[in-house]
């Protein structure tokens, strides 16, 4: 009786137990199971790598979710895929490891500039002033984003902070000179202590606010462009099986998130006075231009 076919094998290294964690290794998974039955994918969480020999040995391409796990992997020899990670973040850790982009790729946590950019065209036609305020990590983005602005006939007021005691000054500057700010995942600007002063100041000046996330738009922001972790799973099984199809199972390059979701907060539309599209309009007006980001 001859042995069983041993197909590829995927080993999903989690940074934490997450639900996000587990979602994007789940999409992954079912991915698999619809597309070509002999991969087999295993997730583990990144505190069990060293208990965990026997798989990673058995592993013929590796999939980190979020910055731990892509850290621990880092000096992988194997071919490594990073999801669930700023792009910030995987530009830090690739150069250390030495690491060529076909054997050590990514999907980005965040949305492409253009299509952020594009989101605010659909969603609040007429309105081309933009603000954006940009902290220490963000710093670097304002050249591409001048650039993207410049694309798309938009004109763009940037304000650099680098104190939370900074924020709210610079902000009521840059909201007499904007008809729209422009959120960017920087963790000295917006987080917990400071997202709420951001929204109420935003709010007062009757500035919409276009955030990166879905939490932010519950919070008070206008609306948001992101990528969901199923949605980038779903990426991550489609890259994995390209790898998969060649000879040493060579990874596309590093991009941004392929699939994404758009979420509107109408309250705050009627409050400001904005008549908005639904959420299904804007979301087919974006895929539409998707293909030139």
């Amino acid at each position: 009786m001859g042995l069983a076919y041993a197909g590829p094998q995927v080993l999903v290294v989690l940074s934490e137990d997450g639900v996000a964690y587990h979602e994007a290794a789940e999409a992954m998974r079912g991915y698999f199971q619809g597309h070509d039955a002999t991969v087999s994918l295993r997730a583990i969480r990144a505190v069990d790598l060293d208990n965990s020999a026997a798989a990673q040995a058995q592993a013929d391409i590796l999939v980190a979710v979020g910055v731990r796990a892509m850290q621990d992997l880092a000096m992988d020899a194997r071919p490594t895929l990073n999801i669930l990670v700023p792009q910030q973040n995987f530009e830090l850790v690739r150069p250390p490891s030495k690491r060529d982009s076909r054997l050590f790729s990514a999907i980005y946590l965040d949305q492409p500039i253009a299509r952020r950019l594009r989101l605010i065209q659909q969603l609040l036609p007429g309105r081309q002033h933009i603000g954006v305020l940009l902290g220490p990590t963000t710093l670097d983005r304002s050249k591409p984003l001048q650039k993207s602005a410049r694309e798309q006939q938009l004109a763009l007021e940037v304000a650099q902070v680098s104190s939370q005691e900074e924020i709210i000054p610079s902000l009521n500057q840059l909201l007499a000179n904007s008809q729209v700010l422009l959120a960017l995942p920087d963790p000295l600007i917006y987080n917990q202590n400071t997202a709420q002063s951001i929204l109420l100041t935003s709010y007062r000046a009757q500035t919409p606010l276009i955030a990166y996330s879905k939490a932010y738009v519950q919070a008070g922001a206008l609306a948001a462009v992101f990528s969901t972790p199923a949605q980038i799973g779903r990426q991550a099984a489609e890259m994995v099986m390209r790898a998969l199809q060649t000879k040493n199972f060579v990874l596309p390059a590093p991009q941004y998130p392929k699939y994404f979701s758009v979420d509107v907060n109408y309250q705050v539309a009627r409050s400001l006075g904005f008549v908005l599209k639904d959420e299904a309009t804007l979301l087919n007006q974006m895929q539409a231009g998707a293909e030139r980001e």
